[in-house]
């Protein structure tokens, strides 16, 4: 696996290094100190599968980053780096499907739980900011439905993200290398997928997901 840290402190990008390093022997990372010398790296070399940044980085930050890699439909994994707790910064963020919020400020202990959701594959996100986000009015219902949803299935975020490329119409091979997973793991979570939704076949899977608000319908642009 390779994993990019994109942050523009070095001491923290070490210590971050090795707290990943324990989840992931065969892990090889790169720590960048410039957002834009980690996007010219996706242009020439196989994509990493997770990828850590500080969502304050100058000249291009953490937003900025993520508008580039859904521009590309580069679907790695990203955990947001936050220095700060600027709560309409994240609320966009989540817009981007994220795989998580990672305070800088978090103890060695909050590290190592908040890696170790990330690594099983659930989205991590602090109850302090999650308590703040719901009390922001206009945070959409469906969203939060959708995440009651999945929270009571036990779904993991890889896994929803496979089920939308199915949804999308996407076959086993092309969702494994969009996502940058093998076939064989792309199979496994549409497997547990069948199982959680009590589906027998993948067009029923997907219509259950809908119906459930795991995955949300493509939108009817007909006049």
């Amino acid at each position: 696996m390779k994993t990019y840290i994109i942050d523009n402190h070095p001491l923290f990008m070490d210590s971050l290094e090795q707290l990943v390093s324990l989840f992931q022997q065969d892990n090889t990372i790169y720590k960048y100190t410039h957002t834009l010398d980690a996007v010219e790296a996706l242009d020439k070399t196989s994509l990493p599968g997770l990828i850590f940044i500080n969502i304050s980085m100058p000249k291009l930050d953490g937003l900025g980053f993520l508008t580039v890699l859904q521009k590309r439909q580069i679907l790695s994994p990203v955990i947001m780096l936050s220095d700060n707790d600027d709560i309409k910064i994240m609320k966009k963020a989540l817009t981007f499907d994220i795989a998580g919020f990672l305070p800088k400020t978090h103890s060695h202990a909050q590290m190592k739980n908040a890696l170790n959701q990330i690594f099983n594959g659930n989205t991590y996100i602090p109850e302090t900011v999650e308590l703040r986000l719901s009390r922001i009015k206009n945070l959409t219902t469906g969203r939060m439905q959708a995440d009651s949803s999945i929270n009571a299935l036990g779904v993991t975020r890889r896994q929803r993200e496979v089920l939308k490329l199915a949804a999308q119409g996407h076959a086993n091979k092309s969702i494994a290398l969009l996502m940058n997973i093998s076939e064989h793991t792309v199979k496994s979570h549409l497997s547990a997928m069948f199982q959680l939704l009590h589906a027998k076949s993948r067009a029923e899977c997907i219509q259950r997901a809908y119906q459930t608000g795991l995955i949300s319908p493509p939108e009817n642009n007909s006049i």
